[in-house]
């Protein structure tokens, strides 16, 4: 009997090493390519800040134009983030015809949050940018809607401009009476490994003080391995410094994700 027991308990205790193994490789292979495509996306949202001293120059890779309605704007860094960006009214309502700089397009968006925070000196005016991710190895999508959207909360007359918080949300469809609601996204990357990574972001904070390298929120997630079968959740939490802290289910300790290099250390 006493045989038996430590053979199903060997059994138990390699079912589990295997299925520990399993998640940790699907961090090591999926969550660097996939955070890259990330901070791609944060980089872009990088000229959404309206509290810095300087407005800085387009970068290497960035065109935009703007038709009066919208700003088209493609943005190409390791992969290509393109898409639409539109101004809104506390209550949705969008706004047309603003007197936008052709400088840069960190200068176009604060010269619009500037002309929102003087036309609605109550409430929270608001911007709404499309994305879609492409390129080699990467595509992107909407959990609800296609494509996803970045909605940045514009500071009214009180704090100046200020992009008070970014969320994952729907795009210029689900605007009604104020803005769209939050939702999933998701980045597939493909190669030795196809991982599907959908993430939401409720509320992150860039652009809290001038200089501000790197967000502040939490990122819920789930990750998954396509090629091995394995599935994870968890979060990633940016604390406005290079190392983000994420916490994967069924793994204890804490991986530290470098937001510049994009490697992945594990604390246990």
């Amino acid at each position: 009997m006493l045989a038996a027991m430590t053979a199903c308990d060997s059994k138990v205790e390699s079912t589990v090493d295997e299925n520990l193994q399993a998640k940790a490789e699907a961090v090591s292979k999926c969550v660097p390519p996939q955070v890259e495509k990330l901070v791609e996306l944060l980089d872009f949202s990088d000229r959404w800040r309206l509290n810095d001293v300087d407005n800085p120059p387009d970068p290497s890779g960035l065109a935009w134009s703007y038709d009066g309605t919208e700003i088209t704007y493609t943005f190409t860094l390791g992969s290509v983030i393109s898409g639409k960006i539109r101004f809104y009214s506390p209550t949705g309502v969008q706004q047309n015809g603003l007197t936008l700089s052709s400088v840069s397009l960190s200068q176009a968006i604060d010269d619009a949050a500037t002309e929102l925070r003087d036309n609605f000196p109550s409430g929270s005016p608001f911007m709404v940018g499309e994305w879609a991710l492409s390129g080699a190895n990467v595509s992107s999508a909407g959990g609800t809607s296609s494509p996803c959207a970045f909605t940045g909360i514009i500071g009214g007359s009180l704090n100046q401009n200020e992009l008070e918080e970014l969320r994952t949300t729907e795009g210029f469809a689900a605007v009604a009476g104020g803005p769209p609601p939050v939702q999933d996204c998701s980045i597939t990357t493909t190669g030795a490994q196809t991982c599907v990574f959908t993430f939401r972001l409720p509320e992150l904070f860039t652009d809290e003080e001038p200089g501000q390298e790197y967000p502040r929120g939490t990122l819920t997630l789930s990750l998954e391995n396509q090629t091995s079968g394995v599935t994870l959740s968890g979060s990633l939490v940016f604390d406005t410094t290079v190392i983000a802290k994420l916490t994967i289910d069924g793994i204890t300790g804490v991986f530290d994700v470098n937001l510049e290099t994009f490697s992945v250390v594990h604390n246990p």
